[in-house]
């Protein structure tokens, strides 16, 4: 089946997956995600209802292709859905204005694949980024799940986009605080990838507790200098995707290599949809700055 096929079948048959459910309609949408990468879902709507999960099924043609049956996809997709929908009863979809401010954090996206959706919303330029705002519906040990602050959410706060930005820093770095590994304790294999202690020992991940959209924390005021400050050398910051950068003393290595590097692992190893940069960053130490 093509892609278009596949998404009419689940369509078709998922309420049998579902029977103890009134299903009243089941839609499938197309919704554009970060840096541009469209993904199709599947929305099912149950009688009496306005609100309903939003259930992405590029993954479940992945692996129909790979050769999973479509009555495992199915039963996939509903236990996904069961889960999902738990989540949508237990929230509250009556979002008042101190609710926004409360959970508003702060999200880092490349600037020229997500123009479009930039106009949007309110954002802050940053080097070759964008810091937009994010307002957080969940945080629990099943992840993370948010919705982006619109211009008409900035509207209806009746603040500015900088009085913004002072409360969902303060917010993410509450939620999200920072963590500072050695390779060596990010990556559990690196000792095969690269077998030189000495080599591994001079990268360093900055992530959140969370590791996602950890790379936010080089915003957090003060991280990046202390660090710098600790070895006594600016440091050049590598956009590994938005989840996380990594760190390397500026004596360590070229930077043009760096460069070279980071698009190489962006074209073959990060996803579209995770893709932050292909710039690498400097901190230097007597500016107290990041440039490119």
């Amino acid at each position: 089946m093509t892609f278009e096929e596949f998404c009419g079948e689940i369509a078709d048959n998922i309420s049998k997956y579902l029977p103890d459910h009134d299903i009243e309609a089941t839609k499938i949408e197309k919704i554009t995600k970060n840096n541009g990468v469209e993904c199709t879902g599947i929305v099912i709507l149950l009688a009496g209802e306005s609100v309903a999960p939003n259930i992405y099924l590029d993954y479940y043609f992945m692996i129909y292709k790979q050769g999973k049956s479509l009555d495992d996809i199915l039963t996939l997709i509903s236990e996904e859905y069961l889960r999902a929908k738990a989540t949508v009863d237990n929230s509250d979809f009556n979002v008042d204005v101190k609710d926004i401010k409360d959970n508003a954090v702060i999200k880092l996206v490349n600037y020229e694949r997500n123009k479009d959706k930039l106009e949007e919303c309110p954002y802050i330029p940053y080097l070759d980024l964008a810091i937009t705002f994010r307002f957080l519906v969940k945080l629990d040990d099943c992840g993370v799940a948010s919705a982006l602050i619109t211009n008409k959410d900035l509207h209806r706060m009746e603040i500015t986009k900088e009085e913004l930005y002072q409360l969902a820093m303060d917010n993410t770095r509450k939620l999200f605080p920072e963590k500072l590994r050695c390779m060596d304790e990010f990556i559990p294999n690196m000792e095969q990838l690269c077998p030189n202690k000495e080599d591994r020992n001079k990268l360093y991940v900055l992530t959140n507790e969370a590791g996602i959209n950890g790379a936010t924390s080089m915003l957090y005021d003060g991280v990046i200098r202390d660090f710098a400050k600790e070895v006594n050398k600016s440091v050049y910051i590598m956009p590994s995707s938005i989840h996380e950068i990594i760190l390397i003393c500026c004596d360590e290595v070229e930077k043009d290599r760096l460069n070279a590097l980071v698009k190489e692992v962006n074209k073959f190893i990060v996803s579209e949809l995770e893709y932050l940069s292909d710039n690498v960053y400097i901190y230097d130490l007597d500016s107290d700055k990041i440039t490119i």
